[in-house]
């Protein structure tokens, strides 16, 4: 049995198979949430990477990491 529901009111436990429709529907969220979850690694991965790049930026032009960590203390990679 894949679906269990309970009706609150009555306490009646009913244990079934899912339907076509849930199954299908079920496969696309996986489906889904994997996507979602490479889109999110994606976007943290290009984060970093920007945030990298300008602060080897801020380097070259003369910042040290202590000016930087002081005019941006949130900005870590």
């Amino acid at each position: 049995m894949d679906v269990i529901e309970i009706n609150a009111i009555t306490g009646e436990v009913t244990e079934r198979d899912y339907t076509a429709d849930e199954l299908a529907q079920r496969k696309t969220d996986a489906a889904n949430a994997k996507d979602q979850a490479k889109i999110k690694e994606d976007a943290d991965s290009q984060r970093v990477a920007t945030i990298t790049a300008s602060l080897d930026h801020a380097a070259s032009l003369g910042f040290t990491d202590a000016m930087l960590a002081v005019m941006y203390p949130n900005l870590t990679p």
